[in-house]
C-alpha cells in the first residue's frame, strides 16, 4: 500500500493536535486544581459538585444571617444593661432624696434634672438601631417606634405604652386592635425552614426581633402606700420604667416623699421584666455561637467533599502533565524527520 506525502502529513496532523490538546486540558487540571470543568466530562461527578456547591452556598447565607442576629443581640444586650445600669443609679439617689440628708429642695432639683437625663437616655436605648433596623421595634424598619407624644406618655409605634395589653405575643391598644408592626421577625440559620400553608414553622427559624415594651413594661397596675398623713392610698401607676421616672419627678416637684418612696419600690418590680430580657438574649448568643460552630465545621466538610469530587491529586496529574510534555516533544521531534522543513516551522 502506497503511502502519499498527503496521507502521512493529515495523518502526523491530527494526532499533534490531539497531543496537543490533551497537554493543554492537563495544563489547565494542575492550574485550577479541578477535575473537569465541563459537567459533560463527567456528568455523575459533575452533579454531586453541583449539589456540594449549593450545600456551601446555603450554608455561608446560614453564617451570614447568624453573624448579623449576633451583631443585633450584641447591640440589644448593651441597651438593656445601660437601661438597667441607669435606674440602678435612680434607685440609689431616689433613696438619698426620701430617707438621706438630701431633702432640701436644691437636692430634689438636682435628683428631678437626674431623671430628666435618664429619660431622654432611656428613650435613646430603647430606639437603638443596627444597620438601620431598629432592634425593639418589632418589624418598624422606617419611623423611630418609641416616641413621646403632647402629654409626655411614651408610645410604642403610635400607642401610649400604658393603653397595651397582650396576649400570645401580640400587642392591643385600648379598643382591642391590633398595634401596627408590633410582630415579630425571623431568620434562617439552617435549622430547617418548614412551610405551613402560607405560613412558615416558627419553631424552624429564628426570632431576631426583641419587644422592647415587654422588657420595659407596658400597661398599669395597682399601687398601695401610706401617705404622710397616715391615710391608705391606692391607685393605677404605669409599669413602664420611662413613665414611671415621669411619675417620680411629679412626686418630687408635690414633695410627696411617700409617694416617690412607694413608686421607687414599684420601679424595683419592673428590674425583674429588663433582667429576664438580658438573660433571654444571653440565651440566644449562646444558641447563635453553638449554631455557627456547628455552620463551620458543616462547611469544611462541604468544602472536603467537593474537593474529593471535583479536585485533583497533585502528584498523579503532575505525573501526566510531564508525561504529555514528553509526548508533546516526541511529536514534534518526528515531524522534524518526516515532514517538510517549511511545515515544521509552521507548527513550532
Amino acid at each position: 500500500m502506497r503511502i502519499t506525502n498527503n496521507q502521512l502529513t493529515s495523518n502526523y496532523l491530527f494526532n499533534a493536535n490531539r497531543t496537543l490538546e490533551k497537554l493543554t486540558e492537563q495544563h489547565e487540571k494542575c492550574e485550577t486544581g479541578r477535575a473537569f470543568k465541563r459537567i459533560s466530562q463527567n456528568v455523575s461527578a459533575g452533579k454531586k459538585a453541583l449539589q456540594a456547591r449549593t450545600a456551601m452556598y446555603r450554608n455561608e447565607q446560614y453564617q451570614k444571617n447568624v453573624s448579623a442576629a449576633s451583631e443585633q443581640m450584641t447591640t440589644a444586650e448593651a441597651s438593656l444593661t445601660s437601661i438597667n445600669d441607669q435606674l440602678q443609679n435612680v434607685k440609689s439617689l431616689c433613696l438619698k432624696a426620701v430617707n438621706g440628708p438630701n431633702t432640701d429642695d436644691t437636692s430634689r432639683d438636682i435628683f428631678a434634672a437626674t431623671l430628666n437625663e435618664t429619660k431622654a437616655s432611656i428613650l435613646d436605648d430603647i430606639n437603638a438601631q443596627h444597620v438601620d433596623k431598629y432592634i425593639f421595634g418589632g418589624t418598624n424598619n422606617k419611623e423611630i417606634p418609641f416616641t413621646v407624644d403632647d402629654e409626655g406618655d411614651i408610645c410604642f409605634n403610635g400607642t401610649k405604652l400604658d393603653d397595651l395589653t397582650c396576649t400570645d405575643g401580640v400587642y392591643f391598644d385600648k379598643d382591642g386592635n391590633e398595634v401596627p408592626m408590633s410582630g415579630d421577625t425571623y431568620v434562617d440559620i439552617g435549622k430547617g425552614l418548614r412551610m405551613n400553608g402560607d405560613t412558615f414553622d416558627k419553631n424552624s427559624a429564628f426570632k431576631i426581633s426583641f419587644q422592647g415594651a415587654e422588657w420595659t413594661g407596658y400597661g398599669k397596675s395597682e399601687m398601695s402606700y401610706t401617705d404622710k398623713d397616715g391615710n391608705e392610698v391606692t391607685e393605677e401607676v404605669s409599669n413602664n420604667v420611662y413613665q414611671i421616672l415621669t411619675q417620680m419627678q411629679n412626686a418630687l416637684e408635690n414633695n410627696d416623699t411617700e409617694r416617690l418612696s412607694a413608686l421607687n419600690d414599684h420601679l424595683d418590680k419592673q428590674f425583674d421584666h429588663l433582667l429576664t430580657g438580658i438573660a433571654e438574649l444571653g440565651v440566644k448568643s449562646k444558641t447563635l455561637e453553638t449554631t455557627k460552630s456547628k455552620l463551620e465545621d458543616e462547611n469544611d466538610s462541604i468544602a472536603q467533599m467537593q474537593q474529593d469530587i471535583e479536585g485533583i491529586n497533585d502528584t498523579d496529574e503532575i505525573v501526566k502533565l510531564e508525561e504529555y510534555n514528553y509526548a508533546w516533544a516526541l511529536t514534534l521531534k518526528f515531524g522534524s524527520t518526516v515532514l517538510p522543513n517549511s511545515l515544521m516551522d509552521y507548527i513550532k
